[in-house]
């Protein structure tokens, strides 16, 4: 590492120092509230210092010139502020009338869309007995009811829906049958040449790749189409640390790249062709961003293979760490809420990390043998990668795959061979007498890729779950791994104690939330559609208390209960208690809970004295005039097992009676302690 800068440091380019400002500015914007008038009043004062400085600059007299670099931090800081309020600064309007942004698609139980809404989108959910075939982008309907808001519905640490869908500026969502809307003006615009080329890409896939699962990753690995991708196979991805393999990445892009430079190569003969072969690897680049929904980590490669392409044309020396700047500074400036996308995060901090310990980590063993070489700098470069993407995932997965190494070692160079194979098919899609046994080394290749990391995944020691890290403790670890990273390659005594401290905090963190956490004695009732689904959490455990479906099923289980138990550090089960159960009723220290279910009996109420708290499950009855008279300061909860018609009957009632209540469908989990 202490080579890798020796022509300048990182904070010699200019461009690293503004868009570090221009993401202080963003993150200024988002927490806190400043008005415009101030924000261009320092903009006009910062700007004029700026330009009165670069006037005496000239002058030899003249040391001030700091002044003149501070103010530019301070104005791309103000750029950052004002481009965050104009891409937040949305006006919600609830219209009758929306225009189709995409055609329907496939759902479990509808099929959805998105519209245009005034400045925001409307979420869409047709009911299946919908003709979605006079349904296209650009369609325009009446509405015949009211859009509803979108609700926060999300368990504790679970995945926040409302807050993602804001972020795509939809904050509104409808539920049609056919007679609840009608079609005003029908879409007689032709497809676009991305849509025909995706159709293209989906009809020779479906046509050379038999199998539907291997279908499935060949569509998500090529064009990042995972609308088919079975999702035990997406978690055992993700388990084993090769998501980014079926998640269209840099990875493919920077594969792409090398295919697209060697394809060239012969146009490096003739000098004035140079200039058309950048051109058409650009336009091949950005062709295949748009066709995979230019995500935050495609479009990061894509601008920093622009950047490279251009500075070769113009003959002027390329700095990795400038590109990478100028790809975040021009990303950043398109959408400002792009530094808050996980995606976004973790590319930057792959390729940072790459970029700053690949070469020392390679230089930790020197091997003669050139295979093992080459095996063992890409051993080097998935370390690396892992370094920086380490407190990220752990933050935002709260998991670690214990055999990312292994799996990526074996799974990165297969997936390559396979995406190779399947640019190939596409060109040789008509010449069906060849295409067809190419397929069918594809899928035979897909199918072992995917039986190698189900395999894999299914090992007891494959992740280590309920990994719970705060932000705090995040920023911890990065001052932690930097510290002691600087310490190693220039001996810096300074580095040494600070990456010291930043693991000596984390871990006085995590003791202070072990500590608080193990008094704990609360009971959770999840919001998991159509099932029965409490939590007891003691200590540092948990016992489960519902239907054994959803704690059987593993994607169900990581959905809806694995989150919340992360966050309280309740990852143990427990078998035993201190709190008391006897069916129907939770009884706590000082606290009891009834539990109405159709398995369980319900008491002779004259016999109960006191009960805090009724969940109602499985849509039985209950008498709710007796409750409102024995028990007034009782407090009802509908559970998501209860159908929302009969929810919506219950709550008049208990309005009526003056009883509280909460609905797990409409408002979230219930937390209470016990």
């Amino acid at each position: 590492m202490a080579t890798i800068f020796k022509e300048r440091s990182w904070w010699q380019f200019t461009l690293t120092r503004v868009t570090i400002a221009l993401v202080l500015g963003i993150l200024l914007g988002k927490y806190i509230p400043i008005p415009q008038w101030l924000l261009l009043l320092s903009l006009s004062a910062s700007t004029a210092v700026w330009i009165v400085t670069d006037q005496f600059s000239t002058l030899a007299y003249f040391n001030k010139r700091w002044i003149g670099g501070l103010s530019i931090l301070v104005v791309f800081t103000g750029v950052g502020i004002g481009v965050y309020q104009l891409a937040t600064k949305t006006i919600i309007q609830i219209k009758a009338r929306v225009i189709l942004q995409e055609s329907p698609i496939k759902k479990p139980n509808s099929y959805q869309a998105t519209a245009a809404m005034g400045e925001t989108l409307l979420l869409i959910y047709f009911h299946p007995t919908t003709n979605i075939y006079s349904l296209n982008a650009g369609t325009t309907i009446q509405l015949h009811k009211k859009p509803l808001p979108i609700a926060n519905t999300s368990n504790p640490g679970g995945f926040n829906f409302k807050e993602y869908a804001a972020s795509q500026k939809i904050h509104h969502q409808i539920y049609l049958t056919p007679t609840d809307f009608t079609i005003i003006q029908s879409s007689k615009s032709p497809a676009s040449l991305l849509s025909k080329s995706k159709q293209y890409v989906l009809s020779v896939l479906e046509k050379n790749i038999r199998i539907p699962r291997e279908r499935s990753v060949a569509e998500a690995l090529l064009i990042g189409y995972k609308k088919n991708l079975d999702k035990e196979l997406m978690n055992a991805y993700s388990n084993t640390g090769v998501i980014h393999i079926i998640a269209i990445s840099g990875l493919h892009l920077g594969m792409i790249y090398a295919l697209l430079r060697w394809l060239f190569k012969p146009m490096n003969r003739f000098k004035k062709l140079h200039w058309l072969k950048r051109a058409l690897i650009l336009l091949i680049i950005w062709g295949f961003t748009m066709l995979t929904g230019a995500g935050a980590s495609v479009l990061r490669a894509a601008v920093m293979f622009s950047f490279l392409l251009l500075s070769e044309q113009q003959n002027r020396p390329n700095y990795i760490i400038n590109t990478l700047s100028a790809s975040a500074f021009c990303l950043l400036l398109y959408r400002p809420l792009f530094l808050w996308d996980i995606g976004f995060q973790l590319s930057y901090a792959a390729v940072i990390g790459i970029v700053l310990f690949a070469k020392p980590i390679e230089k930790w063993l020197y091997i003669k043998n050139k295979i093992l070489r080459h095996c063992w700098q890409l051993c080097s470069v998935t370390f690396a990668a892992q370094l920086l993407t380490l407190p990220l995932l752990l933050y935002y997965f709260n998991s670690f795959p214990n055999l990312f190494l292994f799996t990526n070692f074996i799974a990165v160079p297969i997936s390559g061979f396979i995406l190779y194979l399947l640019i190939g098919l596409l060109v040789i899609a008509p010449i069906s007498f060849i295409a067809k046994p190419v397929g069918a080394i594809t899928e035979w290749l897909i199918v072992q890729l995917n039986n190698f990391i189900q395999n894999s995944a299914s090992l007891p020691f494959a992740l280590t779950e309920f990994i719970q890290v705060s932000l705090a403790q995040t920023i911890c670890l990065y001052v932690c791994i930097v510290g002691c990273a600087v310490w190693i390659a220039q001996k810096n005594n300074r580095a040494f104690w600070l990456g010291c401290s930043g693991i000596i905090l984390f871990v006085a963190i995590r003791s202070m939330s072990l500590i608080q956490l193990k008094q704990q004695q609360k009971l959770i009732v999840y919001h998991a559609p159509k099932y029965t689904s409490i939590d007891i959490l003691e200590g540092l455990g948990h016992r489960y208390i519902g239907d054994h479906q959803l704690e059987q099923n593993t994607l169900l289980k990581n959905n809806y209960l694995s989150p919340t138990r992360t966050i309280y550090r309740a990852g143990n089960p427990l078998l035993q208690t201190r709190v008391y159960l006897r069916a129907p009723f939770v009884i706590g220290p000082n606290k009891k809970v009834l539990l109405v279910h159709p398995r369980l009996s319900f008491p002779i109420l004259n016999m109960v004295p006191e009960i805090d708290l009724i969940i109602l499950a499985g849509g039985v009855q209950i008498p709710f005039a007796e409750i409102a008279k024995r028990y007034p300061q009782a407090k009802l909860i509908f559970d998501s097992s209860n159908p929302l018609w009969k929810i919506q009957l219950w709550k008049k009632e208990a309005d009526r009676l003056h009883l509280r209540h909460h609905s797990v469908p409409e408002q979230g989990a219930f937390e209470y302690n016990l």
